[in-house]
């Protein structure tokens, strides 16, 4: 199979050295309106695309089965579904849109049009946090508080820096993919604020998000860009939960990880290798990015809360796509 990648930002290194670990799909072109940014992966990679600036622009010139859509948060709507009519499965970065009838178009159309249609989910899908939440859900009971820290620093803010409310669409949609893991009845409110912190950098914003469960559980986020090292925490956050009569906490060191060999590949990897396997497989092929509706509904919830400075009840996603 040939792929399109839409977006050569510093994201694209992680799926180019994915794909090429995996053999199995071919980079026939790169799309980017920066074509210097897209001549640095060749470089560094050794690929031999062709070079355009929009979509249809890249299928004139060469052949796709698949687009990967490693553009901006707001564009990914749009140029997935522009994907998808044009019938190319469609792998694509998170979130899958900003809000959730916009997510449901793309489920749908990708059903309709018998495609792939799948999300990056690494955070949520990390081995070692779906353990920490086999234990909680083991041995705990429900309703729960949980909480969760993720701050984090940026070699690259790129996109980020001008970005509408960054750490709500790029971080906290990993966490509301995490606490699904570990809070299974519905969300029903959500509360969130984002500011940005511009006197510590371009791009730097501090996020909150609360949110309600029907069965009385609370999950409470504090998320951030920020900008000194030494007060990061691990990308997959900081993680507590309390229940009755049970606690339990999943930290990971971020300065520690960097000095430990790693066990497998990176998350990020496992979950390109699974969109392929999908890709590859026989009969009717799955629409993967169903399964991140509900994330996507907790994220439309919280951006129209930030944008109201109220809370704001979570919308219901359809039962047959839960």
């Amino acid at each position: 199979m040939k792929a399109v990648i839409i977006g050569c930002g510093a994201i694209a290194s992680r799926w180019v050295r994915s794909l090429l670990a995996d053999g199995r799909i071919e980079i026939s072109a790169l799309v980017d309106p920066d074509q210097q940014a897209a001549q640095v992966l060749v470089a560094r990679y050794g690929l031999n695309p062709a070079f355009a600036t929009t979509l249809p622009e890249a299928l004139a010139r060469a052949a796709a089965d698949v687009v990967v859509n490693l553009t901006p948060p707001e564009l990914h709507y749009p140029v997935s579904r522009s994907a998808l009519a044009q019938g190319l499965h469609v792998l694509t970065e998170k979130p899958l849109a900003l809000n959730l009838p916009d997510a449901l178009d793309l489920v749908h159309l990708a059903e309709e049009r018998g495609l792939l249609l799948a999300v990056m989910r690494n955070r949520g899908a990390d081995p070692d946090f779906l353990a920490f939440a086999d234990t909680v859900r083991s041995g705990g009971r429900a309703p729960f508080a949980v909480t969760a820290d993720t701050l984090v620093t940026l070699t690259g803010p790129g996109f980020r820096t001008g970005q509408h409310l960054p750490v709500t669409t790029d971080l906290a949609v990993h966490a509301f993919d995490q606490v699904r893991a570990l809070i299974t009845a519905p969300p029903t409110e959500v509360t969130c604020t984002e500011t940005a912190t511009g006197f510590l950098a371009a791009h730097s914003s501090i996020a909150t998000v609360t949110v309600h469960f029907a069965d009385g559980s609370l999950f409470t986020y504090r998320g951030g860009y920020i900008v000194d090292p030494a007060l990061r925490t691990d990308a997959n956050g900081d993680w507590r939960v309390e229940g009755r009569g049970f606690a339990a906490r999943w930290a990971p060191d971020p300065h520690q990880a960097r000095n430990l060999p790693q066990a497998g590949p990176p998350a990020y990897q496992r979950c390109i290798t699974a969109m392929i396997d999908a890709l590859h497989q026989d009969g009717t092929l799955p629409v993967p990015a169903a399964d991140n509706l509900a994330s996507i509904a907790l994220l439309d919830a919280a951006l129209a809360s930030a944008a109201h400075r109220r809370p704001v009840p979570v919308p219901e996603v359809p039962d047959a796509l839960h």
